[in-house]
């Protein structure tokens, strides 16, 4: 499986849409597991922890850097779903590499 986990290693900026279609502006959050194989993560919101974890695809990263956004779109049977994020700040130094397996 090609899933690695992370702390601090990617910080985004988001807006978050509610059970209540009330939308959320300016959360922040950073990635803490990644799957590159099927393409997506999961955020941990900094803004309110007590909030669950987002769902995130990576064809919703924005390729703009000059206007950090990120919103949550529809829930999904993995959670909330991010959509339109940019990514503020990368460490790939803080990034756990994985090992491979000797067969």
């Amino acid at each position: 499986m090609n899933t690695s986990t992370c702390t601090d290693s990617i910080i985004t900026e988001t807006s978050s849409i509610t059970a209540n279609d009330d939308i959320e502006k300016n959360i922040t959050g950073i990635i803490i597991t990644i799957n590159k194989l099927k393409h997506y993560a999961f955020l941990k919101r900094i803004d309110n922890e007590t909030k669950p974890h987002i769902f995130a695809r990576e064809a919703s990263i924005i390729k703009n850097d000059h206007r950090p956004n990120f919103y949550i779109g529809d829930k999904s049977s993995k959670g909330f779903e991010a959509i339109n994020i940019n990514i503020m700040e990368i460490n790939p130094y803080r990034i756990p590499k994985l090992t491979k397996k000797n067969k």
